[in-house]
Order: C-alpha cells, then sequence, then structure tokens
C-alpha cells in the first residue's frame, strides 16, 4: 500500500492558523480596548440595574478567600488586572437578574389554573426503574407435533457402522 503525502497543504494551513490566531488577538485587543473605556460605565449601569448582582459577586468573592485564601487572592488580582472583563461580567449578570425578576413578576401575576376543567388523559401503569418487568400471563398457542422427516440415505453411515 502506497500512501502519498500532499507537503504543500502542511504548509499553508500552518500560515492560515498563524494568521487566525494573529486576527484574534488584534480582535481580542481591539474589544479589550473598548471594554476598557465602557467598564465604568458598565459598572455603573450594573448597579443601576440591580445592585443585588454586584452584592452576590462580592459575596462569592469574599466566600472564596475563606475557603481558599490563595486562590482568592489570584482571582482578586485577576479582578483588577481585568477589570473591563468583570464590569461585562457584572452587567450581564444584573441583566439576568432583572430577567429572572420580571419572570416570577409575570408568573405570580398569572391567573390561577381552573380547578374545576379536567383534561383527558390515559393512566399507565407506573414501576419503579430498576424494578423487574411484571409477569405476564403466559400465550397459550396451539402446537402441532412435527412430522418426523425421513433422513436422506447418506453412503458414508454404513462406514462407521
Amino acid at each position: 500500500m502506497v500512501v502519498s503525502y500532499n507537503r504543500n497543504g502542511g504548509w499553508g494551513c500552518l500560515i492560515i492558523g498563524i494568521l487566525f490566531l494573529v486576527a484574534m488577538y488584534y480582535v481580542l485587543k481591539g474589544l479589550f480596548v473598548v471594554l476598557w473605556w465602557a467598564a465604568p460605565a458598565l459598572f455603573v449601569l450594573a448597579l443601576i440595574i440591580n445592585w443585588r448582582a454586584v452584592a452576590d459577586t462580592g459575596k462569592d468573592f469574599l466566600g472564596l478567600l475563606e475557603r481558599n485564601p490563595l486562590v482568592g487572592l489570584l482571582v482578586g488580582a485577576l479582578a483588577v488586572v481585568g477589570f473591563p472583563v468583570l464590569s461585562l461580567y457584572l452587567f450581564l449578570r444584573a441583566l439576568g437578574y432583572s430577567r429572572v425578576q420580571q419572570f416570577n413578576r409575570a408568573t405570580r401575576g398569572a391567573p390561577p389554573v381552573p380547578e374545576d376543567e379536567f383534561v383527558e388523559f390515559e393512566e399507565l401503569e407506573s414501576r419503579p426503574k430498576n424494578a423487574p418487568p411484571a409477569p405476564e400471563e403466559p400465550i397459550e398457542l396451539p402446537i402441532e407435533p412435527k412430522k418426523e422427516q425421513p433422513k436422506p440415505e447418506n453412503p458414508y453411515d454404513q462406514m462407521f457402522k
């Protein structure tokens, strides 16, 4: 079996991969610069939208410091260096909190389901997952006796007699 390799394809893939990584570096760098300028506004908006999101994140951080001080200090240093990303996280968390509150208000204000309406359904038999299957009644089928067919003559049968 002969396996042939295309030696030119490997270099092309390598060059495209390197160009992709360089492009992603500049895209992420630009995003970080934009977040750096927007971080104070995002932090203030997070406080305005729902201050509980910022408070809960602070509680989580303090709990981490109590459980594992070394990791807590490392996360604190990353929070200072990555403040733009942290402010974006706090803003998105505050938006999520407000969405949950809106959903809870909507479900609490929903009219209750009337109890006098019945839905047609078929009751199914249930059993635990690990329980053996319920024994079923055997189905009796009429059994016809087998008719023995005569064996064909085999010339080698005489050799073993």
